[in-house]
C-alpha cells in the first residue's frame, strides 16, 4: 500500500474502534431499557468515516491526474 493512503486509512481505523468500544459497553438494565455510556461514539464514528473516505476520494482524484499529464 502507498503511504500516500496511509493518512486517510487512520480515521477509518479509529472509526472502527469508536463502534468497536461502543458496542462493548452497551447492555440491558434490568427493567429493560438499553444503557449506553458511550453513545456519542456513534456519531463521531460516522464523521471518521465520511472524512476517510472523501480523503481517499480526492487523493486518488489527485494521482490519476498528475498521471494524466
Amino acid at each position: 500500500m502507498n503511504k500516500k493512503y496511509l493518512l486517510s486509512i487512520v480515521p477509518i481505523i479509529i472509526g472502527i474502534a469508536c463502534l468497536i468500544i461502543h458496542s462493548t459497553n452497551s447492555k440491558v438494565a434490568s427493567n429493560g431499557l438499553l444503557e449506553e455510556p458511550f453513545f456519542f461514539l456513534i456519531p463521531i464514528s460516522y464523521v471518521l468515516f465520511v472524512i476517510g473516505i472523501i480523503s481517499i476520494l480526492l487523493i486518488s482524484i489527485k494521482s490519476k491526474s498528475q498521471k494524466q499529464i
